[in-house]
């Protein structure tokens, strides 16, 4: 190094880069020289020059964002790869941040807070990034000391798609593209398709007869839709709150609104209608893309809506009951999403009725939903004394059979009340089973959220004696579970029939991750079908609690039945296997389910009692497959 004016050199690879289209490793196209200095500044204002390569040195580079949440969490994974090749003189290892819209100052608290012990080349005029084409962050590159790209695309395969990170990780690519160069072998796989956040320039002004306005077409639906996740201290990872915040993301808003992987929202529109349905019309999409491709114009100001105003806290008024995580949880900074039970003793004099329930994360960066379950018999408190952290950990269930739910809370949801005072049983002595699910940020975080429980205001006895307010569960599963590998349409279903009069409330659809559809469906016995919820893409992720907006009726002889297809082939990119193992039922996070419960009342509660009490027979009579692994 020249102390006098702190230059580093840089390998030769900008020979490529400007001029050469990515290529395979093994392809030898000649390097064309640079005309000009190309040179970056990293932030901690050291200078790297992008025009010699005298070492000879291998060229890691990895664009990464500020915002982007995949982005951020491969911020541990990028630096222990970073520490193990550190003293390594045949390799040098850089994160690249050309986002326009980022200052280097934004820039470097970004670094700190993730703790990115790595150079972080800041790209101000993203010429480094438009030599390369990029296209996602995060992207990375490996250049060989000639100055070809031996390698482009994602770090590894813990990511199947944009939301669906694998809890294991089996193939590293970048890691494995440096390895082989090192041991002068060609490389694998030489290109990968990168997944993460669209890798966007500002908008050019557009022209000012624009059609398609921000202001007049697009503010309303990220207002309506997006604001209240997508604003400060809340659970989305940037805010959607002016144009600008809006415009910089207009490709990448495109991609997820089309796939409808945002609005975060499962069910189709093949049923009675929920409440806080989140699915942007086709209208609405279609305007997004004639925006996004129309140039993303702002439009008149005086078209501009004003921003809609969000409560925080509690929503619903104070509680009747507040219950709070009694010590905060440590979710580590990488590695797999972790499903958390806390179990809390529910203090109450008497029996009583919940009308509804509020759950309000202690940190919304890492909190992704809750369930929360009720446990009579104690067995939840010995899952808990059993483990020396906070609560205890399970992927598929809580490990004890509940003895009643009080629903559950996800990102976006709106906590409502039970309609005409209607509410959901909770015994005196019971204990609050809190099931959390937690996806790491890229670094530690700390939670210990709280959950405010509202109570019917009438005695249950009272209660009890009136049509319709009691809220009970029944459920349908299949535990005939063994899919073979690379099986893609594994079918399975379960049938029951109601033995007396009822009104559907609510539909809670479960399966594990190569869960691909689900549809419920009631016939009538004047054979008349009923859609109760139709999943064409399950995302175990997201999933919910469905409440209709108007409760319907079945009556005795309705048949329930549900039909339920899995995806254990590569083409599943939730598939926790690489590659695909033979599958079967369990509560791991590699096994199978496939469960369905229904909300329902009755306007005699001896008829709900009575079908509670025969479904629970039913479920017991349902075979159990005896596999052997």
């Amino acid at each position: 190094m020249d102390n006098k004016d702190q230059r580093i050199t840089l390998p030769l690879f900008c020979f490529a880069l400007l001029f050469a289209s990515p290529t395979l490793a093994n392809e030898q196209h000649p390097a064309t020289p640079l005309n000009t200095n190309f040179a970056l500044l990293d932030l901690a204002g050291r200078i790297w020059d992008l025009n010699k390569n005298d070492k000879e040195q291998i060229r890691v580079l990895i664009f990464l964002s500020t915002e982007c949440p995949i982005s951020n969490s491969y911020s541990k994974t990028l630096g222990t790869l970073y520490t193990k090749l550190q003293n390594n003189n045949k390799v040098e290892f850089f994160g690249v941040i050309a986002d326009p819209t980022t200052t280097r100052k934004v820039a470097a608290k970004h670094a700190a807070k993730y703790k990115l012990n790595f150079p972080i080349l800041f790209d101000s005029s993203t010429q480094l990034a438009s030599a390369l084409k990029v296209k996602t962050v995060p992207e990375a590159f490996v250049i060989d000391p000639k100055g070809h790209i031996a390698y482009r695309g994602k770090i590894d395969d813990a990511y199947g798609d944009i939301g669906r990170r694998r809890p294991t990780t089996q193939t590293h690519y970048l890691a494995d593209a440096v390895i082989a160069l090192l041991s002068n072998k060609p490389v694998k796989i030489s290109k990968t398709k990168a997944i993460g956040c669209a890798f966007e320039t500002l908008p050019k002004d557009a022209a000012k007869n624009a059609k398609i306005t921000y202001n007049r077409h697009i503010a309303p639906i990220i207002h309506a839709r997006c604001m209240n996740c997508h604003r400060k201290d809340q659970v989305a990872p940037f805010p959607l709150t002016n144009y600008l915040q809006v415009a910089k993301r207009g490709r990448q808003i495109l991609r997820v609104t089309t796939r409808r992987i945002m609005p975060p929202w499962m069910p189709t529109s093949a049923h009675a209608k929920f409440v806080g349905d989140r699915r942007l019309t086709n209208h609405e999409l279609n305007l997004i893309r004639q925006w996004v491709d129309g140039g993303r114009a702002q439009g008149n100001p005086d078209d501009l809506p004003p921003k809609p105003n969000f409560t925080d806290g509690w929503r619903l008024g104070k509680p009747d009951l507040i219950i709070k995580m009694p010590e905060p949880f440590t979710v580590p900074a990488d590695g797999p999403d972790i499903f958390q039970y806390f179990v809390i003793p529910l203090k109450i004099p008497e029996d009583k009725l919940v009308a509804a329930v509020e759950f309000l994360p202690g940190n919304k960066r890492v909190v992704h939903h809750a369930v929360l379950f009720l446990d009579d018999s104690g067995t939840a408190r010995k899952l808990d004394n059993a483990t020396p952290e906070p609560g205890y950990g399970s992927f598929g269930g809580p490990r004890f059979i509940p003895s009643g739910a009080l629903g559950g809370w996800s990102v976006g949801n709106t906590p409502r009340r039970l309609p005409n005072d209607m509410g959901r049983y909770l015994k005196k002595g019971s204990d609050l089973v809190i099931q959390v699910h937690y996806h790491p940020t890229g670094k530690v975080e700390i939670d210990q959220s709280t959950v405010g429980i509202h109570f019917v205001n009438k005695p249950v006895k009272k209660s009890l004696t009136e049509k319709g307010k009691l809220v009970g569960s029944i459920w349908l599963a299949n535990y005939q579970m063994d899919i073979p590998a690379g099986k893609k349409d594994y079918k399975r279903s379960a049938k029951y029939k109601l033995p007396r009069d009822v009104t559907m409330v609510g539909v809670v659809p479960h399966m594990h991750l190569l869960g691909k559809s689900m549809k419920v469906t009631a016939t009538l016995p004047n054979k008349k079908t009923i859609t109760i919820i139709d999943v064409a893409n399950w995302d175990y992720n997201w999933q919910d609690e469905y409440y209709y907006e108007k409760p319907f009726k079945l009556p005795a002889g309705t048949l329930l039945e549900v039909k339920a297809v899995y995806d254990n082939s590569t083409d599943n990119p939730s598939n926790p296997s690489h590659p695909p193992q033979r599958v079967t039922w369990g509560d791991e996070t590699t096994d199978e389910m496939l469960f369905c419960f229904f909300l329902l009342t009755s306007d005699d509660v001896k008829d709900l009692i009575h079908v509670i009490h025969d479904n629970l027979r039913h479920d017991l009579q349902q075979p159990r497959a005896k596999i052997t692994k």
